[in-house]
């Protein structure tokens, strides 16, 4: 009888302990969260970003060796792969397939290139003796942004510039032709004469023209054949 009685009351205090205790709901809680006790979580815009060095990059290996313009207006870096000493070249926008490195940027007269791969950026130039620069996370995005955009009007111009040269060349027409063209050729034929300092220009002077240069003293004056005719002092004389 008394094991009865053991057992009845260990089963009673087994079914106790094993009921579950009453979930209490979250809403309870909010008024501990709202004290922050464990202070304001941290401003993500304020933690500073690390800095990859270039070594631990994609371009560790990497060197710009030079920048082409081409005939379209369009840039062309030569990279250098200093590992095997291979080489490839790109065009802005464009990808190399076997390595996966993109020039998203190209700048001819600071000799710098923006590469990317992976979402990682890096810009290469010719006069850094680091080797190069691995932009920041949000600076590389904003890079890739702008070197967007440029592309797209780069690409803008380059048609307006091709439209233009389909256009045909308009040639302008004449100031002076016929009567009133050798008219003016005479009257500037007889300034240079007459101001001597510039060459004559390959027009014949009219008779007329020739001979009032002569009377001015400007030209000798010429035989019926062309010589000029020179005068020599003879006894108060001139003959010639």
């Amino acid at each position: 009888m008394k094991r009865l009685v053991i057992l009845g009351i260990l089963g009673a205090c087994a079914t106790t302990l094993a009921a579950p205790a009453p979930v209490r709901p979250f809403e309870d809680y909010q008024v501990i969260l709202d004290r922050k006790p464990f202070g304001a979580p941290p401003d993500p815009s304020q933690i500073p970003e690390r800095t990859v060095p270039v070594s631990e990059s994609f371009a560790a290996s990497l060197q710009l060796s030079g920048i082409y313009e081409l005939a379209d207006g369009n840039l062309r870096v030569a990279i250098t792969d200093k590992k095997d000493n291979s080489y490839f070249s790109l065009m802005v926008g464009e990808k190399d397939r076997s390595t996966g490195i993109m020039l998203e940027d190209a700048d001819y007269d600071a000799e710098s290139a923006t590469l990317q791969k992976d979402g990682q950026v890096v810009v290469l130039s010719m006069n850094d003796t680091a080797g190069g620069q691995v932009l920041s996370a949000s600076a590389g995005r904003e890079a890739i942004r702008q070197a967007a955009e440029l592309r797209t009007s780069y690409a803008e111009r380059r048609r307006q510039r091709m439209l233009e040269r389909q256009k045909p060349v308009e040639v302008p027409k004449p100031i002076y032709t016929g009567e009133e063209l050798e008219r003016h050729l005479q009257e500037y034929q007889m300034e240079i004469l007459r101001g001597g300092n510039l060459p004559p220009l390959p027009v014949q002077l009219t008779p007329e023209n020739d001979a009032k240069l002569v009377a001015e003293g400007v030209l000798p004056p010429v035989d019926d054949e062309g010589y000029e005719i020179e005068y020599e002092e003879d006894d108060g004389y001139y003959s010639y």
